[in-house]
């Protein structure tokens, strides 16, 4: 299979090279990781890797932690720099044991990833007494979207299939149809509930589990709480409590499916810990479950663009500038940029109401108005706001550039 490159990810792995701590990619089931770490791997030069894939049959018996540490250290260049990279390292008994090791001796430089189910960040922290990076992982942006149909061709036009089928790398490689490529998505989270929640948890039964998910996934761009969802579920009959719809909100966010998008009082520069929005991990996520609907295309457009600028490395929160709202601050560093999102500006009340969120923020950072299509509205408006299409937006290499 050829491996297309996605340098976001090389460049944060490389940050973290030889700092002795493991780097371990986290992210949604079929993002890539594991391509990720061989495209990393290919481009390492002077160094001895040893790479491992615990999935294939002659590495079986390296899945106990003492065979794999006499493996790795028969491979070790005494007089080199090494470098080991395991997949699926979840599938080693006493995996733990064996990085604590090498880590300790200064061995090699550890990159890892595995199943979500055994390998989730806070389990990863329990194991490695926080010796490690988590480097988050998304399914593919616009931009390496586009980079996909250069490579593996495709028709139609490349903005409306990413808006419809999401940016899960297979469904890139292959001119799969809308209809074979929610069934792939499907399966991806019936596999991640499977696996990284009924197996993790022991969870019987994913009914109301599923039900919570197509609650959150139908209410995209509203603000989500536990009690308005058991209220939901109540009325139609089924018996879960408060204290269970949240359990089952953590674990979908633990199985990467959902992410939670916080509050920030810009005013008061704290976090509302009270006010949620939640977002699919990929836009396909929403469309494979309960169905496309043009009506919802504005929470559509803040969902790419939400997870957009997570890939991109921003801290993202909804932002509450003082009993309005800016849909999104994005937070880098000691910048920040303000978008707010709208499908179309129909009117001089649409026009006023999404420009005075942004207005009343008195800051010199940068403000973008996004929508589908910008038509008369692409510029800057009198108080610096950058109008732009959608497209435009996500193919942005710098967005503190306006």
């Amino acid at each position: 299979m050829k491996l297309i490159q996605r340098p976001l990810y090389m460049d944060r792995l490389a940050a973290h090279a030889w700092n002795g701590f493991a780097k371990v990619l986290v992210g949604i089931r079929r993002c890539g990781k594991s391509s990720a770490l061989k495209l990393y791997a290919s481009g390492l030069k002077d160094c001895n890797v040893i790479y491992i894939n615990t999935e294939l049959a002659e590495n079986y018996d390296l899945r106990d932690w003492k065979k794999f540490l006499g493996e790795v250290n028969s491979r070790i260049d005494g007089k080199g720099r090494n470098v080991l990279i395991v997949d699926e390292i979840q599938n080693i008994e006493g995996w733990d044991l064996a990085l604590r090791d090498l880590i300790a001796r200064g061995a090699c430089d550890i990159y890892v990833t595995g199943s979500n189910s055994s390998l989730l960040s806070s389990d990863y922290s329990t194991h490695m007494g926080g010796r490690f990076n988590s480097i988050r992982m998304y399914p593919l942006s616009f931009r390496e979207c586009l980079d996909f149909r250069r490579e593996f061709g495709g028709t139609g036009d490349v903005l409306e299939r990413f808006m419809r089928v999401g940016g899960m790398p297979s469904l890139w490689r292959m001119p799969e149809g809308i209809d074979e490529s929610m069934g792939i998505i499907r399966d991806i989270v019936s596999t991640s509930i499977a696996n990284d929640i009924e197996e993790r948890y022991s969870l019987r039964g994913r009914s109301a589990l599923t039900e919570v998910l197509r609650f959150v996934l139908s209410t995209i761009g509203s603000y989500v709480s536990a009690n308005n969802i058991y209220k939901s579920m109540k009325s139609a009959g089924s018996s879960v409590s408060v204290s269970t719809v949240y359990t089952y909100l953590e674990y979908l966010e633990n199985a990467n499916i959902l992410i939670r998008a916080s509050v920030y009082d810009l005013r008061g520069h704290r976090i509302i810990g009270s006010k949620y929005k939640y977002y699919a991990t990929d836009i396909g996520i929403k469309h494979a479950l309960i169905g496309y609907r043009v009506n919802d295309t504005p929470g559509h457009m803040e969902n790419i663009i939400f997870t957009d600028l997570l890939s991109r490395g921003f801290d993202v929160y909804v932002g509450d500038p003082g009993g309005k709202e800016i849909d999104f601050v994005a937070v880098k560093d000691d910048r920040r940029i303000y978008i707010q999102v709208c499908q179309t500006i129909q009117s001089e009340k649409t026009m006023a109401r999404e420009f005075s969120s942004l207005d009343s923020v008195d800051d010199s950072f940068p403000k973008y108005l996004v929508l589908l299509e910008p038509g008369p509205y692409s510029g800057f408006t009198d108080k610096g706001v950058r109008c732009c299409g959608l497209e435009e937006f996500l193919s942005k290499d710098d967005l503190f550039v306006q």
